[in-house]
């Protein structure tokens, strides 16, 4: 009998409908101002909620993961679909607030080929661990060369888009999957990694005291985005706009909100108030109520999966949850930060929530896996319960 995990399918389904009526709200009143259907973006969101809905369910009984793990194509074609669609848009793809990462096909709908990247990696780990380590405990993993390809070539591509929002997500999920099975030097990368984090960000907050160094230069795009976040009142009409209308928005929102609909921020103050700050939006119009609803849902769901992930049988199913897991987290946190001003702007929309086609599927692909997932603990669980009463009976019967 198939177990469906309500405990992630419902706060899913939930931020979703939460999503449909931020998006709504925040994108009519700019829509309007230009001339086009205010329900332009809604009914683009309704179609993506449905298509999640329907990818969600049939990754969640088709037992996704095993078929992943035993196919020696799929992961390969993954890929080689990545690989293709970054290279495209580093070449031919349209430019959105200085990155590069999008795909557009013909003005209807734009594919982010970085956010596929996240579902690669959690499948590519989780299957290379399955083929080359049978305990958790095993030290001696390292990678093959071909590793190296896959990976590397993916992150460089994201690098050159530049999507550093998305490289940072993706080493996340690297890094964790990595450190759960222990894997050699993991942690002096992770180390590297938060070093040379904590490094950029001290040399960027020192360099509001100077002239842009980097002007006319491929790190001026990163600059920019420090700049904002080091000294949003200082640059409020350039790269602190955003932040600085994130926070008016946040501060008339108050406890409850002014009601949905009635956000002012949205009014072309806030220039992507449906993707990136929709939460800035939401603060405004539902107040720290509905910010604490939508994070207690997203919590939920989080920790539904690392508990799914924790009570696995197999490795990779191990892995998968948790890169899963991480997956949300950081793309939370990222897009949290920025509408705080915590971390600088990166262009991370938040799960569920934002406007968006690619980060739905893929988001919902994950949630499926995670639920297929789910299910297998479930009947072996229930198989070890049968089993054990079985045993009790005949003891009885003695």
């Amino acid at each position: 009998m198939y177990y469906f995990d309500y405990f992630i399918f419902i706060p899913f389904f939930l931020l979703c409908i939460i999503g449909i009526l931020m998006v709504y709200s925040a994108s009519s009143v700019n829509l309007s101002y230009a001339g086009m259907s205010t329900t332009s973006y809604l009914k683009k969101q309704i179609i993506y909620v449905i298509l999640g809905i329907i990818i969600v369910n049939i990754f969640a009984r088709s037992y996704t993961l095993k078929r992943i793990m035993e196919s020696k194509i799929i992961v390969p074609l993954l890929w080689c679909f990545v690989i293709l669609g970054l290279g495209y848009a580093v070449i031919f793809g349209e430019s959105i607030n200085g990155a590069k990462g999008w795909i557009s096909i013909k003005g209807v709908f734009s594919i982010q080929p970085a956010e596929v990247a996240k579902l690669f990696f959690i499948l590519y780990i989780a299957r290379i661990f399955q083929n080359r380590v049978t305990s958790i405990n095993n030290t001696k993993w390292q990678f093959k060369k071909k590793d190296y390809v896959y990976i590397l070539s993916i992150l460089m591509f994201i690098f050159f888009t530049p999507d550093f929002g998305g490289l940072a997500i993706n080493l996340a999920i690297i890094i964790v999957m990595l450190v759960t099975v222990k894997a050699p030097k993991i942690t002096t990368v992770v180390k590297s990694v938060i070093g040379l984090g904590a490094l950029a960000y001290f040399i960027f907050t020192g360099l509001k005291y100077i002239d842009n160094p980097f002007k006319g230069t491929f790190f001026e795009y990163v600059y920019r985005r420090f700049e904002g976040v080091v000294d949003p009142f200082g640059h409020v009409l350039t790269s602190g706009k955003q932040l600085v209308n994130s926070f008016y928005a946040i501060s008339n929102g108050g406890i409850f909100g002014s009601g949905i609909g009635n956000g002012i921020q949205k009014r072309g103050y806030l220039p992507e108030p449906h993707t990136d700050f929709i939460l800035s939006v939401l603060a405004e119009e539902m107040g720290a109520v509905g910010i604490l609803i939508v994070l207690g849902l997203l919590l939920l769901l989080i920790s539904r999966i690392l508990y799914v992930g924790y009570n696995s049988r197999t490795l990779p199913e191990m892995l998968a949850c948790y890169g899963i897991g991480t997956f949300l987290t950081v793309e939370s946190l990222f897009n949290i930060g920025a509408v705080v001003g915590f971390l600088p702007i990166t262009g991370v929309t938040f799960p569920f929530v934002s406007y968006g086609g690619s980060s739905m599927v893929v988001l919902a692909a994950t949630l499926g896996i995670a639920m297929s997932i789910s299910n297998d603990v479930k009947y072996e669980k229930n198989h070890e319960n049968q089993q054990d009463n079985n045993g009790t009976m005949k003891l009885i019967r003695k």
